[in-house]
């Protein structure tokens, strides 16, 4: 869905500070011969800033000049504030804003069933993640194999990952359905998948791409860090997708969906916890990790209003206003993710100029933001056509330059503002 803009936009402001940061970024250091070594922390700022006066010994090639007093702008909260309308039950318990009470008012998540299955879903994703991509140790043939059996647990990740649709895509025409199998279920149809890939990017996409991965580290066949970090953003597109997914069938097939998506969200964990894909935006940013949460708070307090004695009538069913409601959590749930994804995104940028400056390796961080960096791209240009064109061309390089992931990690910044 497209971005909302407001008479005190976020993104405005961010704009203007990216016009800043560009300035800044250009200016030589101003005493580059104080540390030959790579990026440092600087306490005071948040900012990473690096020196680029002489080769380092890791790989042999020279660093990019633009290297020289690069300064990275921190993650900033500044401009996070709810849009008109929003569900804010982390404010006075939802007192102030216009929806009306419900359950989600004390800020916590109510089960509609008393467990979900997509837990064990999320706990198999960091099953994964120890194996493959945590800690300094590459990973090994065994290592994918043991992997790749978590992910094809039965009831989990490849049996959801394989048909998992985007909703901000059109709906596949009933003219191409199958009679015989669930709605939620038509893009398993191999003709279904090639005719509208975009809508159908868990079969088109993402399955092939984890599923190829897999294969290599098991035969030993290219980096393994490098495929590892190709199924940890495949696996963190498919979360990201989920959780919006389920936020509207929870509405429009089955109330307990509400359940499955604020655990694809969380593991199971509350607003101060966090697995699975929530663990990198907490980590990021609070503020955007809890703006989710407030997301995720509103569809299910619009579950409980719209409820009748433990049955939940469909959203076909329920009146306009009913209908408009839930669109408009179901909205702030959706801005909420992009900013969210777009962390994930610019943390890897982030790693990815530090390791260029250092002279370490950058492959498997390349991998990783070709497949997660076109996943904003819909959105990207929905919000600003033009500032999104050189963050679309940027993902196909086979080798960009520290100056254009730096323009990409401030255009995230502009177009993706926490708000």
């Amino acid at each position: 869905m497209a971005y909302r803009p407001t008479s005190a936009s976020p993104r405005a402001l961010a704009l203007t500070a990216t016009t800043l940061l560009l300035a800044l970024s250009a200016c030589p250091s101003p005493d580059p011969a104080t540390t030959d070594s790579a990026a440092t922390d600087d306490t005071t700022t948040g900012a990473t800033t690096t020196d680029a006066a002489t080769t380092t010994e890791t790989t042999g090639e020279p660093l990019d000049p633009a290297c020289e007093g690069l300064q990275l702008p921190p993650v900033t909260d500044d401009g996070c504030a709810p849009l008109p309308g929003d569900y804010q039950p982390r404010l006075d318990n939802s007192a102030d804003d216009a929806w009306p009470a419900c359950i989600s008012d004390a800020g916590t998540y109510a089960l509609i069933e008393p467990a979900t299955g997509t837990v064990a879903r999320i706990e198999a994703y960091e099953d994964i993640a120890d194996l493959l991509w945590r800690g300094d140790v590459t990973p090994s043939a065994e290592d994918f194999t043991a992997a790749r059996d978590l992910y094809v647990l039965a009831e989990g990740l490849e049996s959801r990952l394989v048909r998992r649709e985007d909703l901000h895509y059109p709906e596949i025409p009933m003219a191409d359905w199958d009679p015989q199998i669930d709605p939620d279920k038509q893009c398993t149809l191999e003709s279904n998948y090639k005719k509208y890939p975009e809508r159908c990017i868990g079969p088109s996409k993402i399955s092939p791409l984890v599923v190829d991965a897999f294969a290599k580290g098991q035969a030993g066949t290219g980096d393994p860090q490098v495929l590892a970090a190709t199924i940890d953003a495949g696996l963190l597109w498919f979360l990201y997708l989920s959780v919006y997914k389920e936020a509207n069938t929870c509405a429009t097939v089955k109330a307990k969906d509400c359940d499955s998506g604020w655990a694809y969200y969380t593991g199971g964990q509350d607003l101060a916890g966090g697995l699975g894909i929530a663990s990198p935006i907490l980590k990021a940013s609070f503020e955007s990790h809890a703006r989710i949460w407030d997301g995720i708070l509103a569809v299910r307090c619009w579950r409980d209003l719209y409820s009748e004695g433990g049955a939940y009538p469909t959203l076909a069913d329920i009146d306009p206003a009913g209908q408009a409601l839930f669109n408009q959590g179901w909205e702030q749930l959706d801005q909420a993710l992009h900013r969210g994804f777009a962390l994930i995104i610019r943390e890897r940028l982030a790693a990815m100029i530090t390791a260029r400056c250092d002279n370490t390796a950058t492959a498997a961080h390349w991998a990783f933001l070709q497949v997660a960096g076109p996943v904003l791209d819909r959105e990207a240009d929905q919000r600003d056509a033009a500032q999104a064109a050189p963050l679309k061309a940027l993902w196909p390089k086979d080798s960009p330059t520290v100056s254009e992931l730096q323009e990409a990690l401030l255009t995230l910044d502009a177009l993706f503002p926490c708000g």
